[in-house]
């Protein structure tokens, strides 16, 4: 099955859920709409093998933490688009003040992330990998999405290509998955 028949596949389930679970939401009952969810798979393997060592390879940071440069750049939206909505996407440079971050995420409990950042934005700990020479280099820029995208069609067909060309234009040759 191609992504494009998995996808056409998915959305009737999709559409029947969200007709049951955006009134639940809204109503405060996120936890038992979510129980629910239709989740998005293919078959196939998502992974491929790094063809070098860790340590000759350039990397790239995507994390669902929902975070944003305050006052430079406009916070996410705090809900989720049910409708086709392409994810808003954030980048932030891997050298950003970290005092400038703000997470705008309200579906994660932001205590240990407002402890250390490094919680589900490991900017510092990727640092020291790379000072270290157990990874090579670093993308300049860190992709940031918002965590809960309960429509993955406009995800899967604008959000990651738009990733993988910054990504590709960067000369990055494995991604680094943190979710929040």
């Amino acid at each position: 099955m191609t992504e494009q028949a998995a996808l056409d596949a998915w959305v009737p389930k999709f559409e029947a859920w969200k007709e049951e679970a955006v009134p639940q939401i809204m109503s405060g009952k996120a936890k038992e709409a979510f129980s629910r969810y239709p989740w998005f798979s293919e078959p196939g393997d998502p992974f491929k093998k790094l063809r070098k060592p860790a340590r000759q390879a350039r990397f790239g940071l995507v994390t669902t933490g929902g975070y944003s440069i305050e006052g430079e750049q406009e916070p996410f939206v705090p809900m989720p688009s049910f409708d086709d909505k392409t994810p808003e996407l954030r980048t932030i440079p891997f050298d950003v003040d970290r005092s400038k971050l703000r997470i705008d995420h309200p579906g994660y409990d932001h205590r240990f992330a407002e402890q250390d950042i490094n919680v589900n934005l490991p900017l510092d700990r990727l640092t020291e990998l790379v000072q270290s020479g157990e990874i090579g280099t670093m993308s300049t820029d860190t992709q940031v999405l918002m965590g809960l995208v309960p429509n993955v069609v406009p995800l899967i067909r604008e959000t990651i290509p738009t990733i993988v060309q910054r990504f590709v234009s960067d000369g990055v040759e494995a991604a680094l998955l943190v979710p929040s």
